[in-house]
């Protein structure tokens, strides 16, 4: 293995070039800004192809102009199939970028979408908020639910529950209280066995979440009995992310671009005890659809950061592709206010199999549950610390006094089925 050094004006040009030079299984080791230009740093095994190379520019003394001709002819027609291959290669890479920047069209379409009904919502309740007479106590606390980031209509319902209570200790009591009752539910199992899915948006940390799980598998069932396939994810890097950390635990991994080769791979990987599968987040329910119709047995689970606003948890977890089994929160130590994600639970009854606090390899958290995220949201924006809550409250959960969570009529009622 040697590096070598490639430039070109932009990281597409680069990528071409490498890919020209040295083949589509060429590994990228860093991506750098070079006085204007991308500068590719790649490892590749240039022994064979420089002896290749010189043996064709090797010009024999007996050989006459006709043997010339001919020799110069035969170099020339791979680079004529390349070109006449390249306008397909280049329709493939333009749809992949109309398809993602639908998607991102899309996507910002739904955020102001969100945005234009919480500020509806917040010039209706504007007036009902104000007439609020609350104990010169909770007059901080008031202040930070208003400036917590948190979805109006659950900060109109938790301002309705305190508004009475004269102290704040009891004020965040009650506040736990209301979303426990909501929230509550059991843990979803690790996976350990059988073939995973995980899907989510692009940026949540799906690769890096697949390469913890597997890490954790490994440390119990061992190395081999653990792998990680790379399916259809066609970012700059993708693959290269995915040898790098699977090295880095040394477990197996894989690449399918395509339903046929991932059904092969599934075939040959068996015997395996846990089959990892990284999707895309471009085109996320399309790519699921066609791992189910691969393997109906393999299980789901959706991946979003702790600050996922309300618009992409939507997009995400009511995929009509997707039926999800397991929910895993990412970025817990990036986010203060996991707010829109404690509102979107109460809608459903989703179980958190496992939680990502930071990069390493090692930092999965697997005693993550819906009342930890209401702590570590309340103990954010009060300077009196959340108490913990009982540890049998995420199965048995005592009636409250104040029912009005589960009245259709409050705003945006926070009950309601999951689909």
């Amino acid at each position: 293995m040697e590096l070598q050094r490639i430039l070109a004006p932009d990281t597409r040009s680069a990528t071409d070039k490498a890919t020209a030079l040295f083949g589509q299984d060429v590994l990228v080791i860093s991506n750098h800004r070079v006085n204007g230009q991308t500068e590719l740093v790649i490892a590749v095994d240039i022994h064979e192809q420089l002896s290749q190379v010189r043996q064709d520019l090797a010009v024999r003394p007996q050989s006459d102009f006709g043997e010339q001709l001919a020799r110069s002819q035969q170099q020339l027609s791979p680079a004529k199939d390349k070109s006449a291959r390249e306008p397909n290669w280049q329709t493939n890479e333009d749809e992949r970028d109309y398809l993602r920047g639908r998607e991102i069209v899309d996507l910002v379409r739904d955020e102001l979408a969100a945005m234009r009904r919480e500020f509806n919502l917040g010039q209706q309740t504007a007036a009902w908020q104000a007439s609020l007479t609350p104990a010169a106590e909770l007059v901080p606390l008031f202040t930070a639910l208003t400036d917590a980031g948190m979805p109006t209509g659950l900060r109109t319902l938790l301002l309705d529950t305190i508004k009475d209570i004269p102290t704040e200790q009891e004020a965040i009591t009650a506040i736990q209280n209301q979303l426990s009752h909501s929230l509550a539910r059991p843990s979803a199992p690790m996976p350990q066995k059988g073939v995973h899915l995980i899907a989510g948006p692009t940026g949540a940390g799906k690769t890096t979440m697949a390469a913890k799980i597997a890490n954790d598998a490994a440390a119990k069932i061992g190395q081999k009995g653990v792998a990680i396939i790379n399916y259809q994810d066609l970012r700059f890097g993708a693959w290269s992310q995915t040898q790098m950390l699977s090295a880095q635990i040394g477990v197996d991994c894989f690449r399918a671009d395509d339903a046929a080769t991932l059904r092969l791979l599934l075939n040959e990987l068996s015997q395996r005890s846990l089959i990892l599968i990284d999707t895309p987040g471009v085109q996320m329910g399309a790519r699921v659809a066609e791992v189910m119709s691969v393997c109906p047995s393999c299980k789901c689970h959706a991946i979003v950061p702790a600050d996922a606003s309300s618009a992409t948890l939507k997009r995400v977890l009511q995929a009509p592709a997707a039926k999800w089994d397991s929910l895993m929160v990412s970025k817990m130590d990036e986010s203060s206010q996991p707010w829109p994600l404690l509102e979107f639970m109460c809608h459903n009854s989703l179980r958190i199999s496992a939680g990502s606090d930071g990069d390493h390899i090692g930092n999965l958290k697997h005693d993550l549950t819906t009342n930890s995220l209401l702590c570590k949201a309340i103990a954010n924006f009060s300077h009196v610390a959340a108490q913990p809550m009982p540890a049998d409250m995420e199965l048995q959960v005592e009636a409250v006094a104040s029912q009005r969570i589960f009245i259709p009529s409050t705003p945006r009622s926070i009950r309601g089925p999951f689909n």
